[in-house]
């Protein structure tokens, strides 16, 4: 016997045929949610309702501080998606306290505008619980191939809708792609230094930095757009202000430029390393007049982003002279080992390049070498 209901004057299409009882929710209601069906009220519903002002059915993409007006959710992406259970858990372990403490405090606002664009943009949601995955997989031991497969099932579907339903970045919609690119790039970034292979690692780079050079991309296009968020999260500092530095004390890199000068590289390969030791630098000045933890993460990431694509091939391409600048980067790993996207790869990349090259290129490594013992 079908269990009985108050009729629905108003309702559905589907819900009329089904003899459902209809909330009568725009564009759709919570029975064709529910179901996953096609809600149509085409002929079904009086122009006069149609008439009447509708709640926004999905959060709005944000300003930081404030709201912006509402915009109106693709259903049709929502449908297409299938979340569960496990998918809430993950979801929770985003939102929770040790997630953050994991990462790096952000301020509630940057935190509702993270979930508000999330709600707006299904490949967001989805790269935030790739992300979360990731994170469990590194103390859920019991669990850990599980939180990886999860984690990289959720990345590739992430990937391919953003493929589907993006084209061209603009004021709209450049703060989705700024953090959806920022999550796909930490997580990229913490596959990448997962491994301890060398020869492997070397290999992951030719997907991982190009990424972090697509956050880069977008920061530069809608800069107007993303800075607050950039702002909110690691302060007003920026790169190229060196206002604070003392010109007078050594420079970490500084023989690094003698390295490059003296090398027998083309001019081309000489110019990628030397804007990646420039980059470098400012990065050691940053953190030696700014010891937060806050400030000196976010820009050690940085340095991936900075360095060009040319450079990115010499160290795939395992060219001496990137390397020894590739673990000079690693130091700054290495200090903040504690991060768990970054873990003991600092350690891994300077013994590993230092047994790579060989006593040929020992002087270079010396300094590199010596921070592992000093911290």
């Amino acid at each position: 016997m079908r269990s009985s209901h108050r009729k629905s004057r108003n309702g559905c299409r589907e819900c009329k045929q089904r003899h459902k009882k209809c909330d009568e929710a725009s564009p759709t209601c919570l029975n064709c949610t529910i179901t996953n069906r096609s809600c149509s009220y085409r002929l079904t519903r009086p122009m006069h309702r149609l008439s009447r002002p509708k709640a926004a059915s999905c959060a709005s993409t944000p300003s930081v501080r404030t709201l912006s007006p509402p915009i109106q959710c693709n259903t049709q992406q929502w449908q297409d998606q299938q979340y569960d259970l496990g998918h809430l858990e993950l979801l929770h372990h985003f939102e929770s306290g040790a997630f953050e403490a994991s990462m790096l405090p952000l301020p509630s606002s940057i935190r509702m505008a993270i979930m508000q664009c999330a709600l707006t943009n299904p490949y967001l949601m989805d790269q935030i619980l790739a992300l979360s995955a990731a994170h469990m997989s590194t103390f859920r031991r019991e669990q850990q191939q599980m939180f990886s497969n999860k984690a990289m099932e959720l990345q590739t579907r992430a990937v391919s809708l953003f493929n589907r339903v993006e084209t061209d970045i603009s004021m709209q919609n450049s703060r989705s792609w700024f953090l959806y690119a920022s999550f796909l790039g930490i997580q990229m970034m913490f596959e990448t230094f997962q491994c301890r292979n060398f020869d492997s690692f070397c290999d992951k780079l030719t997907t991982y930095f190009p990424i972090h050079q697509g956050v880069h991309a977008v920061v530069r296009t809608a800069w107007p757009a993303v800075r607050e968020i950039i702002h909110e999260i690691i302060g007003q500092r920026r790169i190229e202000d060196t206002a604070d530095f003392d010109h007078e004390r050594p420079e970490t890199c500084g023989h690094l430029n003698t390295l490059i000068h003296d090398s027998d590289l083309q001019e081309i390969d000489k110019e990628a390393c030397s804007q990646a030791v420039i980059a470098l630098q400012n990065i050691f000045d940053i953190c030696e007049v700014d010891s937060g933890v806050h400030i000196q993460i976010p820009f050690t990431i940085s340095w991936t982003m900075l360095v060009s694509a040319r450079f990115g091939d010499m160290v795939r391409s395992r060219i001496p002279e990137a390397l020894v600048i590739l673990s000079f980067y690693a130091v700054l790993l290495h200090r903040h080992r504690s991060f768990w996207v970054f873990g003991d790869s600092g350690r891994f990349l300077i013994q590993s390049i230092s047994t790579y090259l060989g006593t040929k290129w020992e002087q270079w490594l010396l300094w590199p070498n010596s921070q592992l013992a000093a911290t």
